[in-house]
């Protein structure tokens, strides 16, 4: 026996829930990405001679694949809540969670090459 099919209203209002709440992630990565931006600036005067920076490379991409991979989970949230009509709205805020610990993690690593 087959599942009952949804009525593709069901399933778009569904997908509709995960990119609204992707709005969300959406700050989250504009905000955190300028306190990357400023961070990055403001650290080379400072910096003595003996700064790693290609560890600060490595935090720089660690941030990225946080940011990546948030984005990553949110499209994939809205495919299946697209093709299965399911309540994923909390997917987005998850993955928002992903790039301030992303963030975090990355600033300290950041703060630990450059002092």
């Amino acid at each position: 026996m087959s599942a009952p099919a949804l009525h593709p209203r069901l399933r778009r209002s569904a997908a509709g829930a995960v990119l609204a709440v992707g709005v969300l992630q959406a700050v989250a990565i504009v905000v955190t990405g300028v306190l990357w931006f400023l961070r990055g600036v403001f650290a080379g005067g400072p910096c003595s001679p003996a700064c790693d920076w290609d560890a600060a490379d490595a935090a720089g991409m660690l941030f990225g694949g946080a940011i990546l991979t948030s984005l990553v989970l949110t499209a994939a949230a809205a495919i299946v809540a697209w093709r299965t009509g399911r309540d994923l709205a909390w997917v987005p805020l998850v993955s928002a969670s992903v790039v301030v610990a992303g963030y975090l993690a990355a600033a300290a690593l950041f703060d630990g090459a450059v002092r």
